[in-house]
């Protein structure tokens, strides 16, 4: 039995929301080369100093390991770290 586009298009969508739920709560980190981060769903800076950046997320910790590490730029949800990006560390 051939299922219809518009059964076709509801599951998908249903998949898309399945999908968009769980992923909802967790950080984004979007990366240019090692020089920059920008992390979506931040819920807090913890530590800064120019060698470790620690963040609060709903997984957990984000521990931001470099040289010449800064806040680029601070919002409630949202942040840049810049510098010579070393290691990423998840901490749960």
């Amino acid at each position: 039995m051939r299922k219809n586009k518009s059964e076709s298009n509801s599951l998908h969508k249903n998949r898309e929301n399945v999908l968009s739920n769980l992923f909802a709560d967790l950080p984004e980190l979007s990366f240019r080369g090692n020089r920059e981060v920008v992390i979506e769903g931040s819920k807090g800076v913890l530590h800064y100093s120019e060698e470790l950046v620690r963040i609060n997320t709903s997984m957990g910790l984000l521990c931001f390991f470099g040289r010449n590490l800064n806040l680029k730029c601070i919002s409630p949800t949202e942040l840049i770290i810049n510098g010579f990006i070393l290691k990423v560390e998840f901490v749960v």
